[in-house]
């Protein structure tokens, strides 16, 4: 890959996706692949990263999670973060 300082983030994001996608597949061998695109908004580039539907749920809830972590972050929050709530364990809802 070009140097990392070089290459726009849409590109580091889409290519983080797909290896994520490569290394951890959700659905069985065969799966029907959604295409995810990101457009550079300076470029116009599009850059593109190809998820299985577990996948995309997947990340979905991450984000979810690490939006109310945010949120519990602020002085009227909870203080709990999202994706163990306070726990100190991974998926302790």
């Amino acid at each position: 890959m070009a140097d990392r300082q070089a290459t726009a983030p849409t590109a580091l994001f889409t290519a983080a996706l797909q290896e994520l996608a490569q290394e951890y597949p959700t659905d069985p061998v065969g799966t029907a692949t959604v295409a995810v695109t990101v457009t550079d908004p300076t470029t116009g580039e599009q850059h593109q990263a190809q998820l299985q539907p577990g996948q995309i749920e997947w990340l979905t809830s991450l984000v979810r999670d690490e939006l109310t972590t945010a949120q519990a972050a602020h002085s009227d929050g909870t203080g709990r973060c999202g994706h163990c709530t306070g726990t100190g364990t991974a998926g302790g809802r």
